[in-house]
């Protein structure tokens, strides 16, 4: 791969004596909004406390942009255009998790798509080392058509990672997936303006605790996000958030989640959709759905749906925890599947049937779904 000439931009920073007056979460009494992610991990393993500095790990998948620890390496298709910088969607001073990602970063990366991708943009960020370490990338576009697909993977240590997404009048079919084993703070912020359109798969396969966050806002008249998230926790933690907030006229949002928990695995999906009242005529839904495949494990699902308008199209909410239906592991292991095998098999087609909605991305995404689900329960 090769290194691109960069230009700079502004890259937020905070002191260490700023970090120490930050929480995790400001309010964390409601049930909504209580915190599920174990903090006092991140706490033990923050950036005063590890190094912030990492040797490049192996990764096999062949990437467009690869951070690897400290160390960035770009191959970029023509049609993207690399600068340094954010978008400055979001800031140390928002939360103690973000105080830190920015406190031990090095370089943010910005993307600027200028034409349709007919091949997806690949984005690997990795670690493999004891060490704290912080990516940030940024994307903007206007008027193209682009897949995307954003690999999360830690092995070791504790991983922040930023995704900055601003787009107007563009189409962006987006699959992450995160793998992680250490620690791992994710976090996706999108702004989404006119006739922009977002169709998002996201597959997490949880670490000892891996807190994934996402936020859309909806901002431009008949912008769209379609969202399908399936976190998975065996023998992990894996605490996964979703925010829809619409402003625009005419504007849809549908989120569907479905969870999976295993073997003293905990699952938590909460997710908010929230029409303002600038967003009239517009429709939203989320539904967040986990399922305990066996004692000793923990599922928690928390929708939440505020509507300031009286003129909606649609909107609703829907949620449940449920222990798997053994009925239906019988009926496949008496046709000489194993408990695992069966178990591989339900969580596979699920999988699938979420991806669905994904076009250009929707074989990877099952390859990917098989990759994370075959093997581990």
């Amino acid at each position: 791969m090769r290194s691109n000439g960069l230009s700079k931009e502004h890259v937020h920073s905070i002191t260490r004596e700023a970090l120490e007056t930050l929480t995790y979460q400001k309010y964390g009494d409601s049930p909504t909004i209580k915190s599920y992610t174990n903090w006092k991990l991140f706490e033990e393993n923050s950036p005063l406390k590890l190094p912030i500095e990492a040797n490049a790990g192996s990764v096999e998948i062949k990437a467009n942009v690869l951070i690897s620890g400290s160390e960035a390496k770009f191959d970029l298709p023509k049609g993207v255009e690399l600068s340094e910088g954010t978008l400055g969607l979001s800031q140390p001073e928002e939360s103690r998790i973000l105080g830190f990602h920015f406190y031990a970063l090095k370089k943010a990366y910005r993307l600027k798509i200028t034409e349709d991708l007919l091949e997806p943009l690949v984005i690997v960020s990795h670690l493999s080392e004891g060490a704290f370490i912080s990516h940030h990338i940024s994307i903007e576009a206007e008027n193209v058509k682009a897949p995307i697909i954003i690999y999360d993977m830690g092995e070791e240590g504790t991983k922040s990672f930023v995704v900055e997404i601003k787009a107007k009048n563009a189409e962006f079919e987006l699959l992450t997936v995160g793998k992680h084993k250490g620690l791992s703070h994710y976090l996706l912020r999108a702004s989404l303006g006119e006739e922009t359109r977002v169709k998002a798969f996201t597959i997490i396969s949880g670490g000892k605790m891996s807190h994934h966050r996402e936020d859309y806002s909806l901002e431009g008249a008949k912008s769209e996000l379609v969202l399908r998230g399936m976190p998975i926790s065996i023998n992990s933690a894996v605490d996964y958030l979703t925010n829809v907030l619409q402003y625009g006229e005419k504007t849809v949002g549908e989120t569907r989640v479905q969870g999976f928990s295993y073997e003293n695995g905990w699952t938590v999906h909460r997710g908010v959709a929230k029409v303002f009242e600038s967003a009239k005529g517009s429709s939203s839904e989320v539904n967040s759905h986990i399922i305990i495949m066996d004692k000793g494990s923990l599922g928690v699902s928390v929708p939440m749906l505020e509507v300031d308008t009286g003129e909606i199209e649609n909107a609703s909410h829907s949620s449940s925890v449920a222990q798997f239906d053994e009925d239906a592991l019988f009926y496949l292991r008496v046709r000489g599947l194993t408990r695992k095998e069966a178990l591989n098999l339900f969580v596979h087609g699920i999988g699938e049937a979420l991806s669905d909605h994904l076009e250009k991305l929707r074989s990877k995404a099952r390859s990917n779904i098989k990759e994370l689900t075959e093997g581990l329960l």
